[in-house]
């Protein structure tokens, strides 16, 4: 916190303000409220700097659901990017952390989803590797899923992803995400909707009450 302190000895902290008489006060960690005092001052002030940067990160590691924390790390980032690109790669490697230590935190799926846009398609290929790496973890987290999904309808790379579901549907039958996922691979790659029926079935003999299979077959069949 010294370090922080040093750095923003020329700002005036803002404490948090809870009204006369707070029904339930928030008990912050004493760091995390001192940080956060640097915070709303700079809010006010609008200061996008490299220190600012470093005091977003520092706020993550408290609380890596903060909407607005990552809102002002990302005006500062694409200010800081004018004058070195490099500073979004960096970028994508500490969120790859972060993500990896919060795979269900939506607020760094979404920073992630702003950093491939600002970056492009060359950013593509390490997202899908990411998500891939989130999902053997969880086959079934909603954020990894929709933002793979995402990716792939802006910057194609759908070679392998028959593979790819066709997997996790072999290690879980039940992985809804995994069903969804395939119909929306089938519809861009094209198949035999007769056949798709017909291998569906074979799969619902082991399981005949999932419904996400059944609904599949029936997307296919009304086709």
């Amino acid at each position: 916190m010294a370090s922080f302190a040093a750095a923003f000895a020329d700002v005036a902290p803002i404490e948090q303000d809870d009204g006369p008489a707070p029904v339930c006060a928030i008990a912050y960690a004493p760091e995390y409220a001192r940080l956060m005092g640097f915070f709303r001052a700079i809010l006010e002030s609008n200061e996008r700097s490299p220190r600012v940067l470093e005091l977003t990160a520092a706020l993550a590691e408290h609380n890596a659901a903060h909407y607005t924390v990552w809102h002002v790390r990302r005006e500062c980032l694409w200010a800081l990017a004018s004058n070195d690109a490099s500073i979004l790669t960096d970028e994508l490697r500490y969120s790859a952390e972060v993500a990896r230590e919060n795979p269900k935190n939506y607020q760094i799926w979404y920073h992630r989803r702003a950093l491939v846009e600002k970056i492009g398609q060359a950013a593509a290929a390490d997202e899908l590797a990411l998500i891939s790496t989130a999902l053997r973890d969880d086959a079934k987290n909603y954020h990894a899923w929709s933002n793979r999904l995402w990716v792939l309808k802006t910057y194609g790379g759908w070679a392998g992803e028959l593979e790819f579901c066709t997997a996790l549907l072999d290690a879980d039958v039940y992985n809804n995400s995994a069903w969804n996922h395939l119909y929306q691979v089938k519809a861009q790659l094209g198949c035999d909707p007769v056949e798709e029926v017909r291998s569906t079935l074979e799969r619902l003999n082991h399981a005949r009450e999932n419904e996400s299979a059944w609904v599949y077959a029936l997307a296919f069949a009304k086709s």
